[in-house]
């Protein structure tokens, strides 16, 4: 008997630890990640055939965006197999449907090492609006391509 209270104890002191650790995890990850719920949570695939003119480069991309609608955005931007000798510089949203190049509207990655981290970023009322509703694409932009190394449309 004291066998089997002393397992039901073990049992009952392992499964609140990992309850615990679990939701410190959730936790974490939410305050990370901006918690949501959002009201846009885009992964967008980034290629140089998306550039206006189109780039021929073995670079290829994703940009994570998730938007709360406290005017919230939360941001990554990855860039992977850059040619031999160049550098990243910055990306951004601009303004513009497909085929056609806009200005910058939001500032994603600032310098080179801001690309594969998390950026938080509170927008204006009309950046906002232009992310759920307007026509506009995020880029990256490198030493080698100043205008727009590699391109995908949000919409």
């Amino acid at each position: 008997m004291p066998l089997l209270v002393a397992g039901l104890f073990l049992a009952v002191c392992s499964c609140q630890k990992d309850a615990v650790t679990t939701n410190y995890v959730e936790e974490e990850m939410g305050q990370r990640n901006g918690g949501g719920p959002y009201v846009l949570n885009m992964l967008i695939q980034l290629s140089g055939a998306n550039e206006v003119p189109p780039v021929n480069t073995t670079a290829t991309g994703t940009a994570h965006l998730r938007l709360t609608a406290d005017r919230t955005l939360y941001s990554k931007v990855i860039v992977e197999d850059l040619e031999a000798g160049d550098a990243l510089r910055f990306s951004h949203v601009h303004s513009g449907a497909t085929g056609v190049n806009g200005p910058v509207e939001i500032f994603l990655c600032h310098t080179a090492d801001d690309f594969g981290k998390n950026i938080v970023t509170t927008l204006t009322e009309a950046q906002y609006n232009l992310l759920l509703n307007g026509a506009c694409y995020v880029n990256a932009h490198s030493n080698f391509h100043p205008p727009g190394l590699v391109r995908g449309q949000v919409r």
